[in-house]
């Protein structure tokens, strides 16, 4: 079994040739302990490293983590310890703990290898579907992703605990044997201790079969993703909005989808099938002068005229005699927005100097091509801008006169041919 375990991660990890240094996951259990060994064996030509992370929840911790420098002693593979303070005793604390430090201590060009098998596999599956996940819950662990400024990489993810736990008696590795482990409290645990080994003694095939339904619907939601950034250019409404006119025109699925997709990209949140729905029942109504907000965690999602956006919450404030100094094409970030830049047939001359200011009242310009002057409140409200964006929507002046409202336009006669345009992404949503 060894032999074969070596060849088959030796396949997988020649598969990155980009990578620079290997650092090896290493608690000290059966899994990890077993891949340090195989990348020992393998002489790679790239250096290793293991980590241990000591997350200072049990009293024999730091005698694991003597365990995991002696074995790298041995194997003269250096180990780095890492202690970190979850912010609690439960399994999720303990990961989002685990993986920040791992985060922090990848560099470019460094992959992480984790020991997790088939059978975690099963676990996260089996987990996720009891918990309602969706397409993409369903996709399990993936085999491979970013990480930091590196990779983690999951080598041995379509190997049986079985097959580890001969190749580990056959190498004769006395692993750590973490007590937690037994304590079916634990949803996972209770799920290995109970519920797999009945599943494999009535289906042989049960971990294959979790496998390829991990490996399905990882497709599929690769191609909902590709149906929703679809969907999304054709519904976007400026930088971080969507035309509900465009959104009704879709179907129900595809409705759901787009707004999934978007809640999730924009904001990171992840919503129930019924949540979303609701979202779309509130936010489609018929009523043309309807502004309904409905309250996600840290956003609100409010519906202005025909367009759906999505704002922290609360919506910050500005003080309106806040002014910043600038050059056209200096890129800006504040606590409200990003000010970007592109180059453009017409736009702002290089270096011109410029100073970033908030509308206060009785503002007046004259918008290139529209052929004379407009109030400041005149433009914003012509142009859709809802009514608590407006207080925060910047605007560029230079030698007391108004030379561009960022997204909206650019003033007369301030512009020339080749120069900057500029940009405005309000709160960096899009």
């Amino acid at each position: 079994m060894l032999p074969e375990l070596c060849a088959t991660l030796a396949a997988r990890l020649a598969a990155e040739p980009d990578v620079r240094r290997w650092v090896i996951a290493y608690s000290g259990g059966l899994d990890s302990s077993l891949l340090l060994e195989l990348c020992a064996r393998l002489a790679l030509p790239q250096p290793l490293l293991a980590v241990y992370v000591d997350h200072q929840l049990q009293a024999v911790s730091a005698d694991w983590g003597e365990h995991c420098r002696q074995h790298c002693r041995r194997l003269n593979i250096p180990l780095t310890v890492v202690k970190v303070s979850p912010e609690s005793s439960s399994e999720a604390a303990a990961r989002s703990a685990r993986y920040a430090a791992f985060e922090t201590l990848l560099g470019k060009g460094d992959c992480l290898l984790l020991a997790q098998h088939a059978d975690d596999q099963a676990e996260t599956l089996l987990l996720r579907l009891l918990r309602g996940a969706g397409v993409a819950g369903l996709s399990g662990m993936p085999e491979r992703r970013g990480l930091g400024r590196g990779t983690l990489l999951r080598p041995l993810l379509d190997q049986s605990r079985a097959r580890l736990e001969i190749a580990a008696a056959e190498q004769g590795l006395v692993p750590i044997i973490d007590p937690t482990n037994a304590q079916d409290h634990y949803a996972r645990n209770w799920l290995r201790l109970h519920v797999l080994p009945l599943l494999k003694g009535r289906w042989p095939a049960v971990l294959q079969r979790c496998l390829d339904t991990t490996e399905l619907m990882h497709d599929a939601d690769v191609l909902l993703r590709e149906r929703a950034e679809e969907d999304w250019a054709q519904c976007r409404l400026g930088e971080s909005g969507l035309d509900i006119e465009r959104l009704r025109a879709l179907g129900p699925e595809r409705q759901r989808n787009l707004l999934h997709f978007w809640l999730h990209r924009l904001a990171g949140q992840r919503l129930s099938r019924q949540r979303l729905q609701n979202l779309l029942d509130s936010m489609l109504s018929e009523r043309a002068d309807a502004e309904p907000v409905e309250c996600l965690k840290g956003q609100q999602l409010r519906r202005y005229r025909q367009g759906l956006y999505l704002l922290p919450d609360p919506v910050p404030t500005i003080e309106p005699d806040t002014r910043v100094w600038l050059r056209a094409g200096q890129a800006l970030n504040v606590p409200h927005g990003r000010l970007g830049w592109q180059r453009a047939a017409r736009g702002l001359p290089d270096g011109l100097e410029l100073q970033l200011a908030y509308r206060q009242g009785g503002e007046r310009l004259r918008p290139m091509g529209r052929g004379g002057s407009v109030t400041l409140k005149q433009l914003l409200q012509e142009a859709g801008v809802p009514p608590w964006l407006r207080p925060i929507h910047p605007v560029l002046w230079s030698d007391g006169q108004i030379v561009a409202v960022p997204g909206l336009c650019l003033c007369d006669p301030h512009w020339v041919e080749n120069g900057w345009l500029p940009q405005w992404d309000a709160f960096g949503l899009s």
